[in-house]
């Protein structure tokens, strides 16, 4: 399972299932929605697009993602705060399962994809994903959100197949894939 999770849930958070080679995307605001969406799911692993921290500071993990070039905002800034709260907190209402933190932005950049921008180019970008993933959407996602969701299901995929990367310490951990630029 995958959460492109929102600061507030005032704004919609991207949720996505995969389920052997299907999945499907929809979009939740509340963490009481989010959570009977995963107990219903029962997902192996669930990975969450926000700082899973309680301290939203700048840790191992961002900097180690850094070092490689990756575009990472501190968790202490602005609106990082209250996602990295709001992270943290629904990680704790899920520790029924192995919940860990991804950032899709990276994710994209690992897989040879160019992060959609636009509405019009998450179809594009959704079939890319689908061939390198080797899972099929129910439906294009409807939202950029519906579409980070998708690669964050798809890191726990490779992360519950032991093919993705840990960065960071104790202080915080980012999983990113294991995919080439290289990839059919």
């Amino acid at each position: 399972m995958g959460i492109d999770l929102a600061a507030y849930e005032r704004r919609f958070s991207g949720i996505c299932v995969i389920r052997g080679k299907n999945a499907f995307t929809i979009r939740l605001r509340t963490d009481d929605e989010i959570i009977t969406m995963a107990k219903k799911a029962r997902p192996s692993v669930i990975a969450i697009d926000a700082p899973l921290t309680s301290n939203p500071a700048m840790r191992k993990c961002d900097i180690d993602l850094i070092k490689l070039g990756f575009r990472v905002f501190p968790p202490g800034f602005s609106h990082m705060r209250d996602l990295s709260l709001r992270g943290f907190s629904l990680a704790k209402k899920l520790d029924e399962f192995d919940v860990i933190e991804t950032f899709p932005s990276a994710a994209y950049k690992i897989m040879g994809i160019r992060k959609p921008r636009r509405k019009s180019e998450i179809k594009g970008a959704a079939e890319i994903l689908e061939r390198k993933a080797g899972v099929m959407l129910e439906k294009v996602p409807e939202s950029i959100d519906e579409l980070d969701s998708f690669v964050c299901a798809i890191v726990a995929m490779e992360k519950g197949r032991g093919r993705a990367v840990a960065y960071g310490n104790s202080s915080g951990i980012i999983y990113l894939p294991l995919f080439s630029k290289q990839m059919p």
